[in-house]
């Protein structure tokens, strides 16, 4: 049997007296219980025998109780819900993991004294629901009247990190009772839930251009500055004269927003005195994590008046603001002339080794291998014959055979085989154009938000449960302060950025407008790309860290990945996959000291497309930061010290060899004698 409780069915008159002084000397106050920033504790209330909510700060009634009539036979459940009360009225960002949650329900029964129910938490965010569990404590015990606690839960968010307007956030509780007695649910502070926003924002106070549209364009000066917010499919739409100039400039800066509801920032529309659009624009996009930068160019228009309007799409929200300016000819630093023609990853961002005393490694050879196969050729030759000494041939011959096997030949044999690239393993060029195309797939409009946000922060691009296959090649080792060695990897030195996102452009199969722009989806692919690959290749540089000094130049990486807080900013999470050897709180004390201080992705879409990327260390970053553990395998042969074998091997042949030869002349010498002696009696 199920019931809906909402209060005490029978409250007592002290109760309801008590209740109406509360009310009479405490002064209503109207707060929002919205989910933001600003707002993360959430109370159970029951302001009404039959209306229970959640509420910034503790109101209403104090305890609700009621005995009850139940068996084990015949159990009794009682569910609680509590709706957001005012609900949600602002965007935002849900965290994944839930900070805490305390819900006071006691319960005594008639015959058995203390007793916990069993209880089902039921958090409901929007489109998600997260479930959680408490079994029942028929024993009475220490804990039976302690509240039931939940702390660091994961949040089942199925990817539907947004919160909108309107959206429904409700807590549902259900006791499940199987004997007679009382209970009660203990407020006004004993029970809520806290949840920690990470970002949010108020659209209606953002949406500060309306009204605006293509049949009522806001007039204005256009070198002034404009706010407002594009909220879904908006159209915003201002009308200005434009007089004398030679370039017109429209400046637009787009605040950062989660990814998922960003809008696409399509080529605006400049529409001319006649009536028709203005032809394509000079367009350079800067983005650095906090906001994005986009320049409009146009030159040699007409003077008069001129309608622009921003447009967005639905389920996209984004604040911006805008700028005009008329000016003449000249060179800028927003000017195609201020990029460098490259981009070369900044190789040594993350590097913690000295470089004074770096080690350079040696390439395996295969010399001594040839060597040794010789030497034992020419000894075997020699030894093997039928009248060498049979104590000789097994006390010191076949053990140094054994030695040179395995010190000069199976062991370099081996260590040339483990450096050999397996299948299932990727190159660091490999594993750059696998990153390239996954962040290409995932930029193609309809790709669902969760899969966005999941594929864009995973690390390397292995999400969760993946399993990373890497062979690295190592030119030099560095000394670090706290005798571990760094690996410098002479292909990061090489690592041209921006030709490696072009190539993936051109491979993808590059559209262009009418106009002959680069398509939305690709200038999204390369500012998205531009920012993820440098924070990839930065943290593999970091975590490049062995223990011991390496002997070979080949170094191999097998590690499963999986979930971990993602940091950077809200707009484009970064380093949500973890290698599983690395504890969750080492990989978070290393974002923090590693992620940069700033980032910045430029991309000029000119009549030659340039690409820059640039970023500021973060000065933080130190040899204690960096965790041990990582599983980096060195390439190495079949046993330690092979050559000293090899030599040790050597020695014996050719003591072998030595006394064979000896005894040899000394059998030749007495056989000559004889035969001399022999010659001389007959």
């Amino acid at each position: 049997m199920e019931a809906v409780v909402r209060g005490n069915t029978r409250t007592t008159a002290i109760l309801l007296a008590g209740l109406m002084a509360t009310i009479l000397l405490v002064p209503f106050v109207s707060v929002s219980a919205s989910l933001t920033t600003a707002q993360s504790d959430v109370y159970l209330s029951c302001v009404e025998d039959d209306e229970c909510l959640l509420t910034p700060t503790p109101i209403g009634e104090e305890v609700l109780s009621d005995t009850v009539f139940a068996s084990p036979a015949q159990p009794r459940s009682l569910t609680f819900e509590f709706d957001m009360d005012p609900e949600q009225n602002q965007l935002a960002l849900l965290p994944s993991v839930l900070t805490s949650m305390e819900i006071d329900f006691r319960f005594s029964g008639d015959a058995t004294g203390a007793a916990r129910p069993e209880l089902d938490v039921s958090l409901i965010l929007g489109q998600s629901v997260t479930d959680w569990e408490f079994d029942a404590q028929p024993i009475p015990g220490q804990s039976v009247n302690e509240p039931y606690i939940l702390e660091d839960e994961p949040l089942n968010l199925n990817g539907n990190r947004v919160l909108w307007p309107e959206d429904v956030v409700r807590l549902r509780l259900t006791f499940v009772l199987d004997r007679p007695g009382t209970w009660e649910l203990h407020m006004r502070g004993n029970s809520f839930f806290q949840i920690d926003i990470e970002w949010s924002e108020d659209i209606e106070s953002r949406n500060s251009d309306e009204p605006s549209s293509d049949l009522e364009p806001q007039s204005t000066e256009f070198e002034t500055s404009h706010k407002g917010a594009l909220v879904e499919n908006d159209r915003d739409c201002w009308a200005f004269e434009v007089e004398q100039h030679e370039v017109l400039s429209v400046f637009v800066i787009w605040e950062a927003v989660p990814i998922e509801i960003e809008q696409p920032h399509q080529l605006p529309n400049l529409f001319m005195p006649n009536g028709r659009e203005a032809p394509a624009p000079e367009v350079i996009v800067s983005e650095d994590g906090t906001e994005t930068r986009i320049t409009y160019r146009w030159r040699a228009l007409p003077l008069g008046d001129y309608t622009l309007c921003l447009g967005g799409v639905a389920e996209k929200f984004q604040p911006y603001t805008w700028t005009g300016q008329l000016a003449y000819e000249g060179l800028g630093p927003l000017d195609p002339s201020g990029f460098s023609g490259t981009s070369f990853y900044p190789v040594g961002a993350a590097s913690l080794g000295d470089e004074n005393d770096a080690v350079q490694l040696e390439t395996t050879t295969y010399g001594f291998l040839i060597l040794c196969l010789l030497v034992l050729i020419l000894f075997c030759v020699d030894g093997l014959r039928h009248s060498t000494s049979t104590s000789l041939r097994f006390g010191l011959f076949a053990p140094g055979v054994v030695l040179m096997l395995l010190g000069g030949v199976f062991h370099p044999l081996w260590a040339g085989a483990d450096e050999v690239q397996l299948d299932e393993e990727y190159s660091l060029d490999e594993l750059v154009e696998y990153r390239l195309q996954q962040l290409w797939d995932v930029s193609y409009p309809g790709v669902p938000e969760q899969v966005l946000v999941k594929q864009t922060g995973a690390t390397w691009g292995m999400l969760d449960g993946e399993r990373l296959q890497l062979r690295l090649e190592v030119d030099e080792v560095r000394p670090m302060e706290d005798g571990r060695w760094q690996l410098v990897v002479p292909e990061l030195e090489d690592l041209r950025l921006d030709e490696a996102i072009f190539g993936q452009v051109a491979r993808g199969g590059v559209q262009t407008t009418d106009q002959g722009l680069l398509e939305d989806q690709t200038v999204r692919f390369i500012l998205l790309a531009g920012r993820s690959l440098l924070l990839d290749l930065l943290m593999l540089e970091g975590l490049l860290v062995v223990d011991e000094r390496p002997t070979s130049t080949v170094f191999h990486l097998d590690v499963e990945m999986v979930t971990a807080p993602a940091t950077g900013s809200v707009s484009v999470p970064a380093w949500g996959t973890r290698p599983s050897t690395i504890s969750n709180n080492d990989w978070v004390l290393l974002q923090s000291s590693l992620f940069p201080d700033q980032i910045s992705v430029t991309l000029c879409d000119c009549d030659l497309d340039l690409l820059d990327v640039r970023f500021t260390p973060s000065d933080g970053f130190d040899a204690r930061d960096v965790p041990k553990g990582l599983g980096l395998r060195n390439a190495s042969g079949l046993i330690p010290m092979a050559t000293p074998f090899a030599m040790l091997g050597f020695v014996f042949l050719s003591l072998s060899a030595r006394i064979e030869y000896t005894r040899r002349k000394k059998a030749r010498d007495l056989a000559q004698s004889m035969f001399e002696s022999s010659e001389k009696w007959s």
